[in-house]
């Protein structure tokens, strides 16, 4: 008999929250919360918070409420309240301010909250002793990002030396190693990349940390022409990984500089293959130019500056076609980006290699989470209709998570379209390149061109098999002809064999003259002149 009448009581306390918004009490809330029934709890919570009876009442009932949303599954919806909290800042009353800071570093190592969010968060001065310990890797890296981004060099690495452990201290390391390698800390840098790829976890995104590091331990060996060892991290990076046309190109200007051209022009072949048609990289075929123009390939120089032509034409006038209509319409642009991404576009086909690159940046991935995330609790939502009832809280929830969704597109929109428009002075620039290239060769200044390509002194003793392999002077090599096509199981292995055109004492590649092409073990060749 207790137990029913207990059980009314609830139920009586449950109907009077949902139809008198006024008499709902802070005590009523915190009974449903004890009991785990935060569907109650919420509810109540946001009644007590709109309508607080004592002092104090309100920033409790507000805690409550974030509380109870996080134990229901409502990730973004908490943020909503505990960013309230955190906002105004650690005065005396605000007592759940660094617990609500907290709260939010563990909300966004689950589901990231977006960077426009928590740069929000810590516009408000605060004390860093004030924040709490699980928080101030939270903390320390968002501050450390928003530095790094406006260039402040310095300031950023002072807070990502201050992460502590755990979730956030093996991306701070990463930045560290990035900051390092600007300040022309090399070795140090490299000791930040080696420390990331040892530690990243064994998850998604610890492969691709791991990933970052390598090509970036590759790209500090390149700058300080360790040629052999910027080709050792390249192929690192599994072909499997999105990560894998970057390395391969960036590896050809490695080889390039080694003088190793008949590697240069086997791993351009496999970015030039029809299957990465729609990736981006133009710049491949002004290094497969002046690959040519080493060896003194006049013929092929001009060839593949007709290639670029042929190829990026389209992708130049549509490209200029897209930043026109979109100029001012920040959410349109990423719609465009995020209907190829999903195969529904038809337009601008001549530049959905552009769009290909724009879906796969870091920007693009963030604010399709929040999208996902958002709809997510969106959907969930609706099934608390009839618990809710006309309290308010689904409206006012509901509110913030369309407006999270509206403010992650126009901030990615805006990204997205400044980095297409990166992409077209990019293309812009090499066009321009190549009108240069073929400028000199029709006034008969070659000489001059090839030696304005500074290169590096080849490793006599460096050779290399496809897929960025060195080559071991006992391995048994196998070779049978290449007619020029593509074979989907040896892409990144295709190493050219032929000659250097140039009169005696000039430099370039080895072999023998009209020999065909040949395919090695683990790498294959192909006749240039085909």
């Amino acid at each position: 008999m207790r137990q029913l009448s207990k059980f009314l009581l609830c139920l009586l306390i449950a109907v009077t929250v949902a139809a008198e918004p006024v008499l709902a009490n802070y005590g009523a809330a915190s009974a449903f919360y004890a009991r785990r029934d935060y569907i109650s709890s919420a509810a109540a919570y946001f009644q007590a918070y709109g309508y607080p009876k004592l002092a104090g009442e309100k920033e409790k009932a507000e805690w409550g409420l974030a509380q109870s949303l996080e134990r229901l599954g409502f990730y973004y919806s908490a943020s909503k309240y505990y960013s309230l909290i955190v906002r105004r800042g650690p005065t005396r009353n605000n007592i759940f301010f660094t617990k609500a800071l907290e709260e939010l570093g563990r909300i966004n190592s689950t589901i990231n909250l977006g960077q426009s969010h928590v740069v929000q968060l810590f516009r408000t001065r605060i004390d860093p002793a004030m924040v709490p310990g699980p928080a101030r890797g939270f903390y320390f890296y968002y501050l450390g990002i928003e530095a790094f981004e406006r260039k402040k060099y310095e300031q950023a690495a002072s807070y990502f030396q201050k992460v502590p452990t755990g979730a956030y201290f093996i991306k701070a390391q990463f930045h560290l190693g990035v900051v390092s390698n600007l300040r022309g800390a090399h070795s140090k840098a490299i000791g930040y990349f080696e420390r990331v790829r040892q530690s990243a976890d064994k998850s998604e995104d610890g492969d691709w940390l791991r990933e970052q590091a390598n090509l970036n331990i590759a790209r500090v060996d390149y700058e300080v022409q360790r040629f052999r060892e910027a080709i050792e991290a390249y192929a690192q990076i599994p072909r499997e990984s999105d990560n894998w046309l970057e390395a391969l190109f960036e590896a050809s200007w490695t080889f390039f500089m080694m003088q190793k051209h008949n590697n240069t022009l086997g791993t351009i072949h496999t970015l030039h293959s029809p299957f990465f048609e729609n990736r981006f990289f133009p710049e491949s075929y002004i290094l497969q130019a002046i690959t040519f123009l080493r060896l003194c390939r006049y013929k092929q120089v001009k060839v593949s500056l007709t290639k670029f032509k042929t190829r990026y034409k389209g992708v130049f006038d549509d490209l200029n076609k897209m930043l026109g209509k979109y100029k001012s319409d920040q959410k349109g642009f990423f719609r465009l980006t995020y209907d190829y991404r999903v195969g529904s576009l038809r337009d601008y086909k001549r530049a959905w290699a552009i769009l290909d690159s724009l879906s796969r940046t870091d920007t693009f991935k963030e604010a399709g989470n929040t999208i996902r995330f958002a709809d997510n609790e969106l959907a969930r939502l609706s099934r608390y209709q009839s618990r809710w009832g006309s309290s308010g809280l689904q409206d006012e929830v509901s509110s913030f998570l369309r407006s999270k969704k509206t403010a992650a597109v126009k901030d990615a929109g805006g990204r997205l379209y400044d980095a297409a428009s990166v992409s077209y002075a990019y293309l812009k620039e090499l066009s321009d390149q190549t009108i240069g290239i073929n400028t000199e060769m029709v006034l008969g200044r070659v000489d001059s061109l090839r030696a304005q390509l500074k290169v590096g002194t080849a490793d006599k003793k460096a050779n290399f098999i496809g897929g960025l392999q060195s080559l071991n002077v006992t391995q048994d090599l196998e070779y049978w002809p290449f007619e020029g096509e593509y074979w989907e199981d040896e892409l990144g292995g295709y190493v050219y064999n032929i000659e250097s055109l140039c009169a005696k004492g000039g430099d370039g590649g080895a072999g023998s003259k009209g020999a065909k092409g040949d395919k090695a073990k683990g790498g294959a060749s192909a006749d240039a002149e085909q």
